[in-house]
């Protein structure tokens, strides 16, 4: 089981992630342990637009659950692999939650579209989660962090699994470095692009009765906050 033990922070469960529309009767190869890719994910819909987001489906039936933060009211419609409606919710809040029936077959991903259609007059931070087969059944822990302007902030991982994989999106504004250091304050990851996200996979040798420490700085390079959210798998 994985710990964040964090100095001041606002928690939120999100990781920003950007997505591309993708033409419809879009396949993708289904993971070998069947699992849906980066199941979670976080977007910031504007004030009085529209977001698309492309679901990777690998199972039938599968379920997609959506949250907003709360600020205004969201629609949501999703369309199957041939542009076809098959699912909507038009009422007045920012929550739905929907099964679907993808016509997955020979180990591969079918590509569903959701349009997010935010209604109000602030943008408003919604959450995707799809599927409920998480790699050995269990979800990933995601916490999101305020990093400040030019200024580093310091998360503690206790890593308990043989393997782990790190992500980290921040919020688009600024750039962000990351570092990963293990117990012995050892650089065991590192990503210094000219953007705010990274994706570590790191060998742990963890087990129930003994979990690793690790610590994930971020410095901020901006001169705006940036808000940062840190997804992790782990594996036996």
């Amino acid at each position: 089981m994985t710990f964040f033990t964090r100095t001041p922070a606002m928690m939120v469960a999100a990781t920003a992630i950007g997505a591309m529309m993708l033409p419809a009767a879009a396949y993708a190869q289904k993971p070998s342990d069947g699992t849906d890719y980066r199941p979670l994910s976080s977007y910031r819909v504007e004030a009085r637009s529209e977001f698309w987001v492309n679901l990777n489906l690998c199972s039938n039936p599968v379920t997609v659950d959506v949250r907003g933060d709360g600020d205004t009211d969201v629609d949501f419609t999703v369309y199957d692999e041939r542009g076809n409606q098959v699912y909507q919710d038009l009422d007045l809040d920012d929550i739905t939650s929907a099964t679907l029936s993808p016509n997955v077959r020979n180990n591969q991903c079918l590509t569903y579209r959701l349009k997010l259609n935010n209604l109000g007059n602030v943008w408003n931070q919604v959450q995707v989660t799809v599927g409920n087969n998480y790699t050995n059944g269990d979800a990933p822990s995601v916490a999101s962090y305020r990093v400040e302007a030019n200024a580093d902030y310091w998360v503690d991982l206790n890593l308990c699994r043989r393997s782990a994989r790190i992500v980290a999106d921040g919020d688009g504004d600024t750039d962000i470095d990351f570092t990963l250091y293990d117990r012995n304050n050892n650089v065991v990851a590192q990503d210094l692009a000219l953007n705010d996200n990274a994706d570590f996979n790191i060998t742990v040798n963890g087990s129930a009765n003994a979990c690793r420490p690790y610590r994930l700085k971020m410095h901020n390079l901006g001169n705006v906050w940036n808000q940062t959210s840190v997804t992790i798998w782990e594996y036996w």
